[in-house]
């Protein structure tokens, strides 16, 4: 009869892990309809302190990019020689999209993001942010080839084409 406490015991455990599964679910669903409507998290909320920044990458933040591709089996050196968007969460790049331009498009590359955070999220603010980087670089549209990423730069609000994906930039 000695096994019923431990029995209770891990029984017990199972529920708080189960109402906790729950709970953490309906959060996300939650930050989800407020990111969908356009509203802002509240104040106590973890993502509102841990905001993600989407900026063209800096020459300092080559160090940072290539400790991110090195999780992914990718040498280092690319991050020195590549031009990079960057999203930084609290002091981390948390994912990097690659880009070159010529004088009327910037091309998208790819597109790495931190293993421990939700890739989706990030992987469309770095689209969206690559017109701002194309606005900045004075290009007018914007091409990504993807056969991974498709369902996110729809999100982006690019158009699927017979040549990959495209944007249009309005001038800034």
């Amino acid at each position: 009869m000695s096994y019923l406490p431990d029995f209770w015991l891990a029984w017990s455990r199972h529920e708080d892990l189960l109402r906790e599964a729950g709970r953490e679910r309906l959060a996300k669903r939650l930050r989800r309809a407020r990111e969908a409507r356009g509203e802002e998290p509240p104040a106590g909320d973890a993502r509102a302190a841990g905001r993600t920044d989407v900026r063209r990458g800096l020459a300092e933040d080559a160090s940072r990019v290539a400790a991110l591709l090195e999780l992914h089996g990718i040498p280092r050196w690319v991050a020195f020689e590549e031009r990079f968007i960057v999203a930084e969460r609290g002091g981390r790049v948390v994912a990097v999209l690659r880009f070159r331009q010529d004088l009327r498009r910037l091309y998208l590359g790819l597109l790495v993001t931190d293993p421990r955070a939700e890739e989706a999220p990030l992987a469309v603010g770095l689209y969206v942010g690559a017109r701002t980087v194309a606005r900045e670089l004075g290009v007018r549209e914007i091409r990504a080839r993807t056969r991974r990423h498709g369902a996110h730069l729809a999100r982006a609000g690019y158009r699927k084409g017979r040549e990959g994906w495209r944007l249009d930039v309005e001038p800034g």
